[in-house]
């Protein structure tokens, strides 16, 4: 027997349990496929109370998911064993997930300056400004044709509007991210017909082609942005594994914002209510604005939730002083939000179902400048 041969057959065992170990992560994968538009229950203020927003899931013991591993799991494990294979209802290669850091100040510099730094030709060269050629002189003895009018001076362009001063340095301090990705407004479905809690459902985009609150979360963020306070965004969806993972797969994505991101304080989960009896808009200025409720996991085995709810509290009450009526009562559910990660981390749900995106665009505005009120005057958890 050949050497070749001889390590070929002492592989054997090994090449056979591989085998086995990948047969059985792909029947864990067979009709586990993420929920057909329409079937994610609607959150209510009723549900909400009794801490089944979005039916949070706690995760299986750390012993049961090495011998039985969920869905999450299964995906990175097979992915890591075999990057080229393509399971059905799992894309080969792994959705981006580049969190927006939306920099204010000295905060701006990003990876690629520092090659435009090192190798000049790569940065960019404004066009030069080309010097007005005189008219072509007139002979003696000629007359001049007509008069051409004076060339008009190039107006000088406006300033750009000053910004206010950056907070906390210009590092990052606020993160934005979403749960609920698909939920929508009801302005993006004007042939929808809603009469009953069921309804609500529909107002859901699963494949963004519709604006969702993602899209509310790139406002809010843009707004932070420009009062001086650097914010990240994660525009990621956590459907795509099965609406029972939700929580477990924006959990992920709120530990790489505070990974990615470590000077982050305030942690923001972006939703929106669904709830046909809510009163979810108020008038400010004659412009119907979505009203604004914070919902905090309130229990007692969790880490945090006392200095989330003071916070919470505190953001209303300054929502509360500029525009009466714009917010909604607090809920405290027995639930965990994965607001036990960061003392700071809120749950925020933006208008209803019900509303249109626009009056909750206007609302993002007002949490925005409540929200950098606290965060100039260091009214929040772990504040220098």
């Amino acid at each position: 027997m050949s050497p070749i041969d001889r390590n070929l057959w002492t592989a054997r065992p090994l090449l056979v349990a591989y085998v086995l170990v990948i047969t059985a992560m792909i029947g864990l994968l067979v009709n586990r496929q993420p929920p057909v538009a329409g079937t994610v229950p609607a959150m209510s203020e009723s549900t909400a109370s009794s801490g089944a927003h979005g039916a949070e899931k706690e995760p299986p013991p750390l012993w049961l998911q090495f011998f039985r591993p969920g869905l999450p799991a299964a995906q990175r494990m097979l992915r890591t064993a075999l990057p080229v294979l393509a399971v059905s209802g799992m894309p080969a290669t792994e959705e981006r997930r580049d969190l927006r850091f939306l920099w204010t100040g000295q905060g701006q510099q990003r990876p690629q300056t520092l090659f435009q730094a090192a190798l000049p030709f790569l940065r960019l060269q404004a066009e030069p400004v080309r010097p007005v050629s005189p008219g072509p002189a007139i002979p003696s003895g000629e007359s001049p044709g007509p008069e051409e009018p004076p060339p008009v001076p190039a107006q000088r362009a406006p300033e750009p509007a000053r910004r206010p001063p950056v907070v906390n340095g210009g590092l990052p301090l606020v993160g934005i991210y979403h749960t609920h990705d698909y939920e929508a407004y009801i302005s993006e479905f004007p042939d929808l017909a809603v009469s009953t809690d069921q309804d609500l459902i529909q107002i859901a985009s699963y494949d963004h082609s519709k604006p969702t609150i993602v899209d509310i979360g790139e406002i809010l963020a843009h707004r932070l942005r420009d009062l001086g306070v650097t914010t990240v965004h994660a525009p990621f969806r956590h459907q795509e594994l099965g609406y029972d993972y939700a929580y477990q797969s924006s959990r992920a994505t709120a530990q790489q914002i505070l990974r990615e991101a470590p000077t982050v304080k305030v942690l923001l989960d972006l939703h929106r209510d669904g709830n046909m009896d809510l009163d979810a808009t108020t008038y400010i200025d004659g412009l119907p604005v979505a009203r604004v409720r914070c919902v905090i996991g309130a229990r007692d085995d969790l880490t945090h939730w006392q200095e989330n709810l003071a916070f919470c509290e505190a953001l209303m009450a300054k929502m509360e002083e500029a525009n009466p009526g714009i917010t909604l009562p607090t809920l405290t559910p027995q639930a965990r939000y994965n607001q036990d990660l960061l003392p700071g981390a809120i749950l925020l749900e933006i208008g209803n179902a019900l509303n249109t995106f626009d009056e909750a665009a206007r609302a993002v505005d007002h949490v925005a400048e409540a929200l950098v009120e606290l965060l100039r005057a260091g009214e929040y958890p772990g504040s220098p």
